[in-house]
């Protein structure tokens, strides 16, 4: 059996220590996220935006589970393809979602390589893109897609870093969110005034509309 390479070593480890810590110190959502995932039938379905490089996607298999992971990052899809490019639970889509169809402008930040960085590239330009690469990328309709499945959808993650909101605002108007077991979003309301508007707007339309599978508060 060949060694694993430093750096398939590092990226186990690096995966290892973010997701088992010692229960004092494990955050909430994450033993929340285990706990629901143990609830769930072998083969859900899984749908993984912002993929990255693959840590929830790897956690949701070993619970069973097919996922469809979206990635338009490059660089953290190179790593995501060669973790589960082979595996047949697992479909990689190259692509962004949002609340239409149409292409976008990407960005990374100037350090993206390192493996810490991947998390940070996204539609929506910050000041941490400062000198990083920019370039089209195709953003997917995210309700079209969705409605095209035909099948339950188990969960749906969405760490899109700043896109939450236009996805969320689309699947709200489409009432698509009722046709899904549970949708878990990562948040940016730091991003911008604008995007922490549409946000807390968002919060209100869910909680004023009795909505309870959606949680703005995952991460």
């Amino acid at each position: 059996m060949l060694r694993e390479s430093y750096f398939e070593f590092m990226l186990r480890w690096y995966a290892y220590r973010r997701w088992h810590r010692p229960p004092r110190r494990v955050r909430q959502a994450e033993y929340d996220f285990h706990q629901l995932m143990k609830k769930l039938p072998a083969d859900s379905l899984f749908i993984d935006l912002g993929a990255n490089i693959g840590d929830v996607t790897g956690h949701v298999l070993a619970y069973g589970m097919r996922v469809i992971a979206f990635e338009p990052d490059p660089v953290a899809r190179q790593i995501l393809t060669k973790r589960f490019g082979n595996n047949d639970r697992v479909t990689i889509i190259p692509k962004a979602v949002g609340g239409s169809a149409r292409a976008a402008t990407f960005h990374q930040r100037p350090d993206v390589s390192d493996l810490r960085r991947t998390e940070s590239s996204s539609l929506i330009q910050t000041h941490e893109h400062t000198n990083g690469k920019s370039f089209e990328v195709e953003v997917v309709d995210l309700v079209q897609f969705l409605q095209g499945l035909h099948e339950p959808i188990a969960i749906v993650k969405m760490d899109i870093e700043g896109a939450e909101a236009e996805c969320i605002e689309a699947m709200l108007d489409a009432s698509i969110h009722r046709s899904i077991g549970q949708i878990l979003v990562e948040t940016h309301e730091r991003f911008s005034p604008d995007l922490a508007d549409r946000i807390g707007k968002l919060r209100g339309r869910i909680a004023q509309e009795g909505i309870r599978n959606i949680n703005l508060d995952w991460s």
